[in-house]
């Protein structure tokens, strides 16, 4: 699992993750998966989402796609960012 933590999630911060992120996993993987969050995507949709100008330039750049996880459907995010297992679930 790759973590930086950041004081602000701007433009330039969320793109420095990602470059220190696959500089660190040594490779991009096939898709990417963000949140909604505005540094990554400007206007989410189920078919043809708009993603943030700089964000799809990094993406062209390393060969990926962008594929935001949908509102409120946390199955879609990756599991990496559920590392703890939900004992009340059995």
């Amino acid at each position: 699992m790759f973590v930086r933590p950041v004081l602000t999630m701007d433009q330039r911060a969320w793109t420095e993750c990602h470059v220190a992120a696959f500089d660190f996993f040594g490779g991009v993987s096939a898709r990417l998966v963000p949140d909604n969050l505005k540094t990554g995507v400007d206007k989410p949709g189920l078919y043809d989402p708009k993603i943030n100008l700089s964000y799809a330039e990094l993406a062209e750049h390393y060969g990926t796609l962008v594929a935001p996880a949908r509102a409120a459907k946390p199955k879609d995010k990756p599991r990496v960012e559920r590392p703890m297992h939900d004992r009340s679930r059995g």
